[in-house]
């Protein structure tokens, strides 16, 4: 059977694409003009890296891993990098992810600045790393032991937290109908009404305030008062300061120690003297404790109450000058007499003035 000329084309550009398939996936690190550096590293556990994977020193591509073998119970890399003089003995390997995803790679640290490269084809030393399963696993460990003893505290506290949800209802419910103080404040409009108020009145009392108007806003608006308290304080600073260094009658009796001196000898004396009392010692001391001196003394103010009863009561000569106006108007008529006598004496001779006298007063 002959084929047709679009049926040899068509055959022919299905050849072609089997034949850049196999090539891709036989010569894919085939690199003839790329200069490779072979090394190798162990591990316990090689989980999803896999051969072609990047090789990465400190996250950039340097290489590709080459083969995975089993060696004496441990995981064998192959891998080389294709710039020379880049690992050196103290380099580490491990296998790292790039995401949570997969994406594994063989990382590379730079190492030591003082260390020594590595030949090819020596071995790199390895740190093993946490699988993605290992960390579902600590995470699901962990997770049980923060989520366990939370959901145990809340079953604990679920019997307490109703009853205070509930309780807390009632008490909603009856400030919503109105009951107790909180009630009245919510339901009640009059209540509004008086705060309302009582804040304009509020507003209104500090408006007059900032304003200066009262006692109180000239206080915190009048600046002459900070000014004659400011004054005050200094006065008072220096006035402080005189009686400190000594001035002053205050501050002689502050600073002075002659007078802390003498009143202690005032202090002794005036226990000396209340002891010579307490003992019966002296006039004061005989009045304090003779009985004999303080019942004659009782009898003196009674005899003098008793005279002045009788002065008061108009007896006696006293009592008559006390009370009687005739005494009085006698004495100033004869005192007026005698007035005119001295008078008439001075005009006349001793005989005369002795008959005029005698003649005026009798």
């Amino acid at each position: 059977m002959l084929l047709s000329v679009e049926q040899k084309v068509g055959l022919f550009f299905l050849a072609a694409i089997l034949a850049l398939g196999l090539m891709v996936e036989l010569i894919e690190d085939w690199r003839p003009f790329e200069n490779q550096y072979a090394y190798k590293a162990y591990f316990n556990s090689s989980v999803g890296l896999r051969k072609g994977d990047p090789v990465r020193i400190a996250g950039v591509e340097m290489g590709k891993v080459k083969n995975i073998s089993i060696e004496e119970n441990r995981v064998r890399v192959d891998f080389f990098i294709t710039e020379p003089n880049s690992i050196r003995e103290d380099t580490v390997a491990q296998i790292q992810q790039t995401n949570m995803l997969g994406g594994i790679f063989l990382g590379l640290d730079f190492g030591s600045a003082e260390q020594p490269f590595l030949s090819t084809g020596d071995e790199v030393q390895t740190t093993e790393s946490a699988s993605f399963a290992e960390l579902i696993s600590n995470l699901d460990r962990n997770q049980d032991r923060v989520l366990r003893p939370l959901g145990d505290m809340v079953d604990q506290s679920q019997k307490p937290l109703v009853d205070a949800i509930n309780r807390l209802d009632v008490i909603l419910t009856k400030i919503d109908q109105g009951h107790g103080t909180l009630g009245l404040l919510v339901n009640n409009p009059s209540l509004y009404e008086e705060l309302t108020v009582m804040t304009n009145r509020m507003n209104s009392l500090l408006g007059q305030i900032e304003s200066g108007q009262g006692s109180f806003g000239r206080m915190l608006n009048d600046s002459a008062l900070y000014d004659n308290l400011n004054q005050s304080i200094i006065s008072l600073a220096e006035l402080t300061e005189q009686i400190h260094s000594g001035k002053g009658t205050l501050g002689k009796l502050l600073n002075d120690n002659q007078l802390y001196d003498q009143s202690v000898r005032t202090m002794q004396n005036l226990g000396n003297i209340t002891a010579q009392v307490s003992q019966g010692e002296g006039t004061l001391g005989k009045f304090y404790h003779d009985e004999t001196l303080y019942d004659n003394l009782n009898e003196t103010l009674s005899r003098v109450n008793s005279i002045v009863t009788k002065i008061d009561e108009g007896q006696g000569t006293i009592g008559r000058l006390v009370n009687e106006d005739n005494l009085y108007r006698e004495a100033k008529t004869t005192l007026h007499k005698v007035e005119k006598a001295v008078d008439g004496i001075s005009d006349t001779g001793p005989l005369s003035a002795l008959g005029i006298v005698i003649g005026t007063l009798f």
